[in-house]
């Protein structure tokens, strides 16, 4: 059941980073958070990419009981990066975590490479209150994906690594939430284009509610830090190569 108090409880971090807020503190996937507020009950996440999986944002949020959970496939990783005991998740899963009913949505993309079927990564439904979330990860227009039933919905619209516009539109036309937010676009993905284009597609009957914070330039960083690595270390091969 749609509640209004419930989605104006959601806010988004930035990119596909999510808050929900209300008696029980849920983050999804956080990334670029500006304080540290040591207030998460429950941190969840999609899949290891790095503009999905923070380690330095995440440290932000966790405090002595905080639950932490994650795709099977992710373990070792959080284990060696966060030093916390993190639950693990198999797709189709559904279970209470830190209060939440959690049910383990597979994610992944049907015909590019960048989200494979096997890693078993994940999107989530939540229950909160009365009120189903789903937050779907980096997915394709899948057929788990078009059996979801929510209220709420949350999804990429970026295209490239995700559905695009259309799509995400088409996906939504389908499951029938009561509002969309779309996540997952920015420069590089999508533009900022990519939201009037899902408006467009979208069901009359189905709102949708745009949030700044999720337009982006995680891409354009992630390639600037690509280049800069592949400067220096091309730079380390010249000099090491002139003394020795």
């Amino acid at each position: 059941m749609f509640e209004q108090k419930i989605l104006d409880s959601i806010d988004v971090i930035a990119h596909s980073g999510i808050r929900i807020g209300g008696e029980r503190i849920v983050y999804i996937d956080p990334v670029r958070v500006a304080d540290a507020p040591h207030d998460a009950d429950l941190i969840l996440f999609t899949h290891p990419h790095f503009d999905h999986f923070s380690p330095v944002d995440v440290r932000k949020l966790m405090k002595d009981d905080t639950v932490i959970a994650a795709p099977k496939s992710m373990i070792p990783l959080c284990s060696l990066m966060l030093r916390r005991k993190t639950i693990s998740l198999l797709p189709n899963e559904t279970t209470s975590l830190a209060g939440v009913s959690v049910t383990a949505v597979p994610a992944y993309n049907r015909r590019k490479p960048y989200h494979v079927k096997w890693m078993q990564w994940l999107g989530y439904v939540l229950t909160v209150g009365e009120t189903k979330i789903y937050i779907s990860g980096d997915t394709d227009l899948t057929d788990e994906a078009r059996n979801v039933s929510c209220d709420i919905a949350m999804l990429p619209i970026g295209g490239f690594y995700t559905i695009d516009a259309v799509r995400a539109a088409e996906l939504a036309n389908t499951i029938r939430p009561h509002t969309v937010i779309p996540i997952h676009y920015g420069m590089l993905m999508g533009g900022k284009d990519a939201p009037r284009r899902f408006c467009d597609a979208l069901d009359s009957d189905i709102e949708a509610e745009l949030r700044p914070a999720v337009y982006s330039s995680v891409l354009v960083s992630m390639y600037a830090k690509a280049a800069l690595l592949i400067a220096a270390a091309c730079l380390f091969g010249l000099l090491a190569g002139r003394f020795l």
